[in-house]
């Protein structure tokens, strides 16, 4: 099994469904803490801090403000999907 393969099975472990098509996934652990995403399945965009959908991009495309934009830890991602349905459920 290649690394490639072995981080894709690692991906699909720690993945959660929130609602419908949208998941949050651990795209990475560092110290023992994960850093996590909030997707949207079938768009494959990713919810930032803003509360606004955009690509997730490529690793080595990724800088510091975008990091800070789109990756949270456990209790912050989950705490922002909430945010996002309260202001999608009152549109």
């Amino acid at each position: 099994m290649s690394n490639e393969e072995k981080i894709q099975w690692y991906e699909r472990a720690v993945k959660f469904q929130l609602d419908g098509l949208h998941f949050l996934v651990m795209r990475s652990r560092k110290n023992g803490k994960g850093s996590w995403v909030i997707e949207d399945s079938k768009t494959r965009q990713i919810l930032n801090s803003n509360m606004e959908w955009e690509s997730d991009l490529p690793k080595k495309e990724q800088n510091e403000a975008f990091l800070i934009r789109t990756r949270y830890d456990l209790e912050t991602a989950i705490s922002v999907y909430d945010q996002y349905k309260m202001f999608a459920d009152s549109m």
